[in-house]
């Protein structure tokens, strides 16, 4: 059998189980092959995550990462050696789970193609380097044994907070590990407990524990080296029986609360700024709403940015607008403008609550935006990047928006309390009000025509349902050309946007693809404990984990 030779172990072997010739040829991969091989690996993990939440990929990817950073310890440099594994596996690992974004640079290629490198290179690059660096550190304590099942789960989930948390805003908790649970079902429902950053980190060990059943070490029993896979094992049975019975104590039944119309008209992201498609615009959403009769929902929802236009701006269609709404209310997606002359003017990405009046007495009520998108919305460091041409992707304030004070439950006679969600803010996990001023439903409105229709919408959906399950709260969610439909507090669909009935709407405009779902508000649950502790249980998870290195054999 081919041997292996550790940096800190002079005896040459490879032993564990009916694994090792796998180790052992992992062990033999040096060089490009060995940088390969991670990239390989960390582009396969994304079938894990959504929209295909296969599993199983994701601990082949981490156990044959730890083999890898054990086969690193052969290079002349192990620590450098380790670094280019950890920055090649990142680097796949992230442009293929988030090259949806490059879509977002196709809408207008003529003033936007040349950044392409941005999400293809720059992003993918910047998140690889803080996994590999965090490896990096924690390199010089690896170790042949169990124990560095340890230390490689603490780094990796380590970099994985760090990244979401980048540059004070807000950072990209996009697709945390815990994302490979499909929301709604079983093992995501103990999001409810410690959030997603927890059940990332258990997802993680768990993930890796198959890599610690064979090593390096000349001695070990069998038993020590399968001890993490059957903890981890047990640990994930009596978190999906948990979930399986707060599931089986809540039963799909039809909601009673306040019917609300979600709707949608599936306009292309390239279409919706040209002038000619102004008024069709307008025109296909009120044809959408419909007049306002004794039947009809007395809430309407639109998404994020439904209209092109400063709608207080535009007194034509604001009047067409409150006299299509009638008695009825609207949450709209909408940018205002703050006038505060000259250079001092300010803008938002807004959600206006109107109604059949607003045209005279204004919106109801405003929330605006807080956690802007990088470079969508507003341009970071842009005393430099401004200086080579790089503006916002968004045309209506080209300057970028301005953020909004945070999160706010949003109180309107004829509306239950709720909390808005715009776009971005529905991955940041604990954002939404909690405590006296939790609110009774969130609203999630977003435009997710700018990511195309691979992976991106159904990632973006998927967390917005975990935001329902950690909250205990149910949510209307309105995203143009994504998923829109009706969540409960356990994080499932209760309704799901359909495509609108041409008998009933009309027929779309080439390309467009309207949908239209009349739902009924789920009931709020009880606060949830992560409602109250928010990320405090991950924290003390992240240092109780530090635990095992006194426990997991090193040697």
């Amino acid at each position: 059998m081919t041997s292996m030779r550790s940096a800190s172990d002079p005896q040459p072997h490879g032993r564990g189980n009916f694994l090792s010739p796998a180790y052992l040829w992992v062990a033999g991969l040096q060089g490009w092959r060995a940088l390969a091989f991670c990239a390989a690996l960390g582009a396969v993990a994304n079938l894990a995550l959504p929209p295909f939440h296969i599993w199983p990929f994701y601990a082949l990817s981490l156990s044959g990462l730890i083999w890898s950073l054990d086969a690193a310890r052969l290079a002349p440099r192990p620590r450098r050696a380790a670094l280019w594994r950890v920055a090649s596996f990142g680097f796949a690992y992230y442009l293929v789970g988030m090259h949806w974004i490059a879509w977002a640079f196709l809408v207008n290629p003529d003033s936007y193609l040349i950044f392409i490198w941005m999400p293809l290179i720059a992003l993918p690059g910047l998140l690889s380097a803080v996994l590999a660096g965090t490896m990096f550190l924690v390199y010089p304590y690896w170790c042949a044994g169990p124990a560095r099942l340890i230390i490689f789960s603490v780094a990796f989930m380590f970099a994985e907070w760090f990244r979401a948390s980048l540059f004070g805003i807000g950072g990209f908790p996009w697709d945390m590990p815990g994302m490979i649970w499909a929301p709604g079902e079983a093992i995501s429902q103990s999001a409810a407990i410690w959030g997603i950053y927890g059940l990332s980190l258990l997802t993680v060990v768990a993930m890796a524990s198959p890599a610690v059943l064979t090593d390096s070490r000349q001695r070990g029993s069998p038993a020590s080296r399968a001890a993490p896979l059957i903890v981890a094992a047990i640990v994930f049975g009596a978190i999906w029986g948990w979930g399986a019975r707060r599931l089986g104590e809540a039963p799909m039944t039809e909601p009673t609360g306040a019917l609300v119309r979600l709707v949608d008209a599936g306009v292309p992201q390239h279409v919706k700024h040209k002038p000619e498609a102004a008024e069709p615009i307008v025109e296909r959403f009120l044809r959408l709403t419909g007049p306002s009769t004794a039947n009809t929902p007395k809430i309407v929802i639109w998404p994020e940015g439904a209209l092109p236009y400063y709608l207080f701006r535009w007194d034509p269609a604001l009047r067409a607008v409150t006299d299509t709404i009638g008695t009825r209310q609207l949450l709209i997606g909408v940018p205002r403008i703050e006038d505060l002359g000259g250079p001092n003017e300010k803008a938002f990405n807004s959600l206006a609550v109107l109604d059949g009046g607003s045209d005279v007495h204004g919106a109801q009520a405003w929330y605006d935006k807080h956690w802007l998108v990088p470079f969508g919305e507003f341009v970071p460091f842009s005393g430099v990047l401004k200086n080579i041409g790089l503006k916002t992707l968004q045309d209506l304030a080209p300057g970028g928006f301005e953020p909004g004070p945070g999160s706010q439950t949003i109180e309107v006679q004829g509306i239950p309390r709720f909390a808005p969600l715009i776009c971005y803010e529905a991955i940041f996990p604990g954002y939404a009000p909690n405590g006296a001023d939790r609110p009774e439903w969130l609203v999630n409105i977003t435009i997710d025509a700018w990511f195309g229709q691979l992976f991106g919408p159904g990632q973006h959906a998927a967390q917005a349902r975990y935001r329902a399950i950690e909250e205990g709260l149910p949510m209307a969610r309105v995203a143009s050309l994504g998923e829109t439909g009706m969540i409960d507090g356990y994080g499932r669909w209760t309704a799901r946007g359909a495509p609108a009935d041409p008998a009933l709407y009309g027929t779309d405009p080439e390309g467009w693809q309207a949908s239209v779902v009349d739902a009924r508000i789920p009931a709020a649950l009880e606060a949830t404990p992560y409602s109250n502790w928010r990320d405090g249980l991950f924290w003390l998870m992240l240092v109780g984990l530090n635990l095992g290195l006194f426990v997991l054999p090193r040697r």
